[in-house]
């Protein structure tokens, strides 16, 4: 089961997924957080970009021990019909591959709910919408954005994709969604990966679930996808609720007591090539 496995399970066949050339250096880390504090990262205090109705405040966000793991937890609560509150967070880090680099960002993720006392699978929620993505969001859509994990519940069902977004105009995404890419992720605990290299200024970007590749992006084979602009990105966590283009049903929202998005692990390593 996936609460058993660690980080080794995954770590060799994720590589396989990083289309690695024949003679590439050591992985080395960059940044790494086990989430025993929060001195990595900047804690939201705004409404969402893509929905009125969630509010992401700083109290959303914790730290402690859940399925014996150290944990940052990002906890969504209804408040009102019109007012669920909600975490996000961004990494004080950021990064870029240079040539001949290559770049890997991985986090061990757990989506769940509770109904009162008892725990309750997040396919069974209607309307989360939780997040793993880097970004630069001065400019956006300038330097780009990643979607490694967008997770949508629909109350017995779901939905998850990477996506990518870019604009040479500030505000002005010319991608629409052209770039997303559908997988099925199971409940319990999931390795979410992303790797970006650049070599000889021919950039890809791979995602990996559970260390098997599930989209890869080119600038070759992505038209007006200017892969090369992107960066640098900060990390970011976040569990959005409800959706102001149409998603979900904004009346029909159902997190039971409470969904929650555990991060037991983000890191970030880096080589050459």
């Amino acid at each position: 089961m996936a609460e058993a496995q660690d980080e080794s399970d995954f770590e060799s066949e994720a590589e396989l997924g990083s289309q690695t050339q024949a003679v590439v250096g050591p992985w080395q880390m960059v940044f790494s957080d086990q989430f025993t504090g929060s001195g990595n990262w900047q804690v939201t205090n705004r409404k969402d970009y893509n929905s009125n109705i969630c509010n992401y405040t700083s109290s959303a966000v914790s730290f402690g021990t859940e399925d014996g793991k150290s944990v940052m937890r990002l906890t969504a609560t209804k408040v009102s019909s019109t007012d669920f509150r909600s975490g996000h967070v961004k990494s004080n880090f950021s990064f870029k591959p240079g040539n001949n680099e290559e770049y890997k960002v991985s986090s061990y993720i757990k989506l769940v709910a509770m109904n009162g006392a008892s725990y309750t699978g997040f396919s069974s929620t209607y309307g989360a919408w939780p997040a793993f993505w880097t970004v630069q969001e001065n400019a956006w859509p300038t330097q780009g954005e990643i979607e490694i994990m967008e997770g949508y519940s629909f109350g017995g069902s779901t939905k998850f994709a990477s996506n990518l977004f870019y604009g040479a105009t500030s505000g002005q995404n010319q991608l629409g969604n052209t770039q997303e890419r559908t997988y099925s992720v199971g409940e319990g605990w999931h390795w979410y990966d992303e790797y970006w290299k650049n070599q000889n200024g021919n950039v890809t970007v791979t995602i990996a679930i559970d260390g098997v590749t599930k989209a890869t992006y080119t600038n070759a084979n992505h038209g007006s996808l200017r892969l090369q602009n992107f960066g640098p990105h900060n990390i970011i966590f976040n569990l959005n609720v409800g959706s102001n283009s149409g998603i979900f049903n904004n009346n029909n929202i159902n997190l039971f007591s409470k969904t929650m998005m555990w991060v037991d692990l983000v890191k970030v390593e880096k080589r050459t090539l």
